[in-house]
């Protein structure tokens, strides 16, 4: 991605403002990058910046790139090429017209491939803006001290594109008059991705201050998320195969299409069966956003079935529910259901929080040494 450092209009190659942390001035008095003023009667600066000049110095960053060429060809030429890529595999898949049964078209099949990958792309551009944002506003001595305003920057920069999102998708879905309410789920899950993903880029950046190796990790983290969760599911499946005994199965309530989703189980044995107990291993593409997207379009009944379609097979499959009456265990309508939305949400948090936690010590650990 380009560093968006250049203003419109301008061809200097400096940064917009000075490095956070950088202090000039008389002794007991100074200016942190944010442009806040200080005062200490020791003569020495405080021991980081306040919360109003980390915002400060996020907003600034963010608004130096909004004014920026280099952000916008980023922003839009992501989201150009995701539709490009869409256009793609719409034609590869074949998937023009309407099929016999009307169940699902071309035009929302697009709708429903572009609304999987922008948000993706709102993540992996998330981290490229948090690792970046560190650069910028820390400089090459205070990359410690400029995790939390890169990460306010990504996270503003991230809803920008998600309005990008939204605009793209609600063009479509009247052009090729499908549900718009999809494109609403798109873009606030493409606003919370880049929010994540730009604190788990701006956190690396400030934890590894060679900027090739920390852009390394930081695609690394994302890719694994994006994609290596489910790859792993996917593997991991046989793993968790068994012969597990089960019971009759009695009073079945099934849905529609025939799945059973209340059942009570007997005490009379009905031999055993091959089990894959996929509830193990499904919290590991929970942390997918195209994941998140599905169950949220797909439990909300917005108008897309071939979501709905994908959510109730995966939280079949959370749930373990594939085969009725494993060791006797029942199942009521009202059972609970695991919450992959927010399991997945959780554990990207979990893990931006770790990795900003990192960066914190590292930042007290400068200070202490200096």
């Amino acid at each position: 991605m380009a560093d968006d450092r250049h203003s419109l209009g301008s061809s200097a190659a400096e940064p917009y403002f000075e490095p956070i942390g950088d202090s000039r001035g008389v002794p007991g008095q100074g200016v942190d990058g944010a442009g806040v003023a200080w005062e200490d009667d020791g003569g020495e600066p405080p021991a980081g910046p306040g919360f109003r000049a980390v915002a400060r110095a996020g907003v600034e960053d963010f608004r130096g790139g909004v004014r920026s060429l280099p952000f916008w060809a980023a922003a839009a030429g992501t989201a150009c090429a995701t539709w490009a890529v869409v256009g793609v595999m719409v034609w590869l898949v074949g998937v023009i017209e309407e099929d016999p049964a009307g169940w699902v078209g071309g035009g929302q099949f697009t709708a429903a491939l572009a609304s999987l990958l922008l948000p993706t792309a709102a993540a992996l551009l998330g981290m490229q803006w948090g690792l970046g944002g560190v650069r910028r506003i820390g400089g090459r001595e205070e990359q410690a001290a400029a995790a939390l305003p890169a990460l306010i920057a990504a996270a503003l920069r991230g809803m920008v594109f998600a309005v990008l999102v939204l605009a793209g998708l609600s063009l479509h879905a009247a052009v090729a008059g499908v549900p718009g309410s999809v494109g609403l789920y798109a873009a606030g899950i493409a606003a919370v991705e880049g929010a994540l993903f730009g604190a788990m880029g701006a956190a690396l950046g400030a934890l590894v201050r060679q900027p090739a190796i920390a852009a390394a990790a930081g695609w690394l983290v994302a890719l694994l998320l994006v994609v290596g969760t489910v790859a792993a599911a996917m593997f991991l499946v046989p793993v968790v195969r068994s012969e597990e005994p089960v019971t009759v199965a009695l009073n079945v309530q099934r849905a529609t299409d025939g799945t059973p989703v209340a059942y009570t189980c007997s005490r009379v044995p009905a031999g055993s069966a091959e089990v894959y107990r996929t509830e193990r291993i499904m919290w590991l593409p929970a942390a997918s956003p195209a994941v998140v997207l599905v169950m949220l379009v797909g439990d909300s009944g917005g108008g897309q079935q071939l979501f709905g379609w994908l959510a109730t097979e995966l939280q079949r499959a959370a749930d373990g529910t594939r085969v009725p009456c494993v060791n006797g265990e029942p199942r009521s309508g009202d059972t609970a259901h695991v919450p992959l939305p927010a399991v997945g949400l959780l554990l990207q948090a979990a893990l931006a929080g770790a990795l900003l936690a990192g960066a914190h010590a590292a930042e007290s650990r400068r200070r202490t040494s200096s």
